[in-house]
């Protein structure tokens, strides 16, 4: 009977682990990243450039989140280029409050060879793909944090919330923007993705290439409202 009890209390224990999420609680830091700057202009067409769409995006974003209370970071808060290595590197040695969790939100434009090619969507890294848990640019907080999970637990946790977010922020994409096409959720091996430590997204806000969404995504109105729905998406978490 001892020995049932100890065995009952080992598999309790073990499911306990298990099922103890890691990205649970508020989130403590969103990093926002811009996509290219400097001598990367990114996608450029209709007389704009996506490296200056994404910047102004993510000021208003930054500007938004602060409003609403959370700690943020820029990856980049000028027209500077960085590489990629570089985005994930200041987003996993990044500070935040051990309570919650970090969360990184990379803005960029799409382009396409059809002018008539249009609409927002969001992706998260594939779910095959495993993130490596720990590099030199690791932050002591997320070391201590997560050392008593398993690469195998963080990467099923992150790439849930991950999914999460991006469900959220294309909901309320749609309830600000009904008439912008929808494109979902979907996944790509995208470097920024695949090598932060944290919940990751990343945002195609629309088609620069598309003359109409090109006006919209130029706009401060369009900008702000952005914002806003990315943030109400963060809310959500």
């Amino acid at each position: 009977m001892k020995r049932l009890s100890v065995f009952i209390l080992l598999i309790l224990c073990l499911v306990g682990q298990l099922s103890a999420n890691p990205y649970s609680g508020d989130v403590s830091l969103v990093i926002i990243d811009a996509g290219h700057g400097g001598g990367d202009p990114g996608a450029m067409a209709n007389g704009l450039v996506e490296k200056d769409l994404t910047l102004s995006i993510c000021q208003h974003l930054q500007s938004e989140l602060v409003k609403r209370g959370y700690k943020t970071m820029m990856t980049r808060e000028g027209d500077t280029f960085l590489e990629l290595q570089e985005r994930c590197d200041i987003a996993n040695g990044a500070d935040f409050d051990i309570s919650g969790y970090p969360v990184f939100i990379s803005i960029h434009i799409n382009s396409a060879q059809s002018t008539s090619a249009s609409g927002f969507e969001v992706y998260t890294r594939k779910a095959d793909r495993r993130i490596a848990m720990l590099s030199p640019q690791t932050s002591d907080k997320l070391a201590l944090k997560y050392s008593s999970y398993t690469n195998a637990q963080l990467n099923l946790y992150e790439s849930t919330v991950s999914t999460r977010l991006a469900q959220y922020i294309c909901n309320e994409f749609s309830q600000a923007f009904p008439s912008v096409p929808m494109r979902g959720v979907k996944s790509e091996e995208f470097w920024v993705l695949n090598a932060t430590w944290m919940p990751s997204v990343l945002v195609e806000v629309g088609f620069i290439s598309n003359a109409t969404e090109a006006d919209r995504m130029a706009s401060a109105s369009f900008q702000q409202d952005l914002a806003k729905a990315i943030a109400d998406a963060v809310d959500s978490l």
